[in-house]
Order: structure tokens, then sequence, then C-alpha cells
């Protein structure tokens, strides 16, 4: 049995950005540095949707456990992650940061996860104010110097 993580709308209000991010996530194709899609969660009573589930990675966020090193191939994980969105899916993550990064200890391989803010690269959401090419430098920077 699969272990999954639930995320979801407190209130009806907030369901368009989890609408937004669960078509994101169960539309990428299937990536080792992705955490993939679970399923979708509906209220059976109302039939609404309430949320949704990804798979459980073992490990932690780079923000939860700073005492970790950081290994070279994590940079060069996160990277071509963020290369495979931008460039291949035309999809920026928007949110590149220790806290969306989880670190898969079955597989010592770096994850990204927590597409709420993405968008495409050029429609409407797009900030270029938060480049994923700036995230990554701020969150190696951030890791290595510990300074938030």
């Amino acid at each position: 049995m699969a272990q999954v993580v639930f995320k979801y709308a407190f209130v009806d209000q907030h369901i368009s950005p989890i609408w937004r991010e669960m078509n994101l996530c169960m539309r990428l194709p299937k990536h080792p540095h992705i955490v993939p899609f679970h399923s979708i969660v509906v209220d059976e009573i109302e039939w609404r949707l309430v949320g949704f589930t990804t798979l459980y990675v073992p490990g932690g966020t780079l923000q939860d456990n700073k005492t970790r090193v950081f290994k070279l191939k994590w940079l060069h994980q996160l990277t071509a992650v963020v290369d495979e969105l931008n460039l291949n899916f035309g999809i920026a993550h928007q949110d590149v940061a220790p806290r969306n990064l989880l670190i898969n200890e079955q597989t010592d391989s770096l994850m990204i996860f927590d597409f709420d803010y993405s968008s495409r690269i050029g429609a409407e959401g797009h900030v270029e104010v938060r480049n994923d090419i700036k995230g990554v430098l701020f969150t190696v920077y951030e890791i290595i110097t510990r300074n938030e």
C-alpha cells in the first residue's frame, strides 16, 4: 500500500489554485526528480474536488534537515529538472526553494514538489521575478551559507 501526502483547500474559494496545481502535476510525465502525482480526492457526499495526493517520499526537505551535507549530484539533479520543466515542458515552477526540495533517502536523489505557483512560461501567472534560475541560485546560496 502506497503512502501519500494529501494537499487540500481549506475553503471552497481556494479550490481553483489546487485544481490548477493538480492538473499540472497529473499531466507531467514521470520524472525521477519530480514527486509523482497519486490521485484526486473527491468529497463523495457532495461530489466536489477536495484536493489531491502525491506519493510520500521519505527523507524530508532541504529546509527541514539543514545538517545534511548538500551533494554536488543534487545540484546537478536540480538544474536538470528545472531545465526539463522550463525548456522541454514550458513550465516555470516559480518557487524553487529548500522547502520544496526533498531528498529521497531510498534513491539518494533530489525531488521537487509543490507546484502551486507554477505557470506556463509567458502565460498569465508567469512572474519573471520568480524565475527558476534565480530560485536555484538563491536556494544553493541558502543551503551553502545557511543564511535565509
